[in-house]
């Protein structure tokens, strides 16, 4: 992968990120406010912290209720945004490790460089005759 390709998948989580963000904060926030809890604080956390630890601690915490099947809809497609984020976000980390390893072909730049054919690359230098003081 080039970087080039990597930077737009990047743009694109980062995208989907602050999708998913907004449709998970939106339905931990009617859902917060329909079962009289702290609907703000529960948005802003979801906003600025991990949607998957938020969730999963909002799951657990939550006060017992009727579920709201009208808003399930967001909380399905936020989850379906968040697992695709997560997997182009991988896929790229992925990408980026094998980019550095293979050194982006920079173990190729010299192989347009003109070479003197009648040049003796192997000669060997007197280097105790150089002078140290540059």
């Amino acid at each position: 992968m080039g970087v080039a390709v990597l930077v737009i998948f990047l743009t694109f989580a980062m995208l989907l990120s602050l999708a998913s963000k907004a449709l998970l904060a939106i339905w931990i926030y009617k859902d917060a406010e329909q079962r009289g809890m702290n609907a703000i604080l529960w948005c802003l956390l979801m906003i600025f912290v991990s949607v998957f630890i938020i969730l999963v601690i909002y799951l657990i915490i939550r006060r017992k209720g009727e579920v709201m099947k009208k808003n399930l809809g967001l909380l399905i497609s936020g989850l379906g945004v968040a697992v695709v984020n997560t997997i182009i976000v991988a896929v790229c980390v992925v990408g980026l490790i094998f980019s550095i390893a293979n050194d982006n072909g920079m173990h190729n730049m010299m192989d347009s460089y003109n070479y003197y054919d009648d040049y003796n690359y192997d000669y060997d230098y007197d280097t105790d005759s150089w002078n140290d003081d540059l």
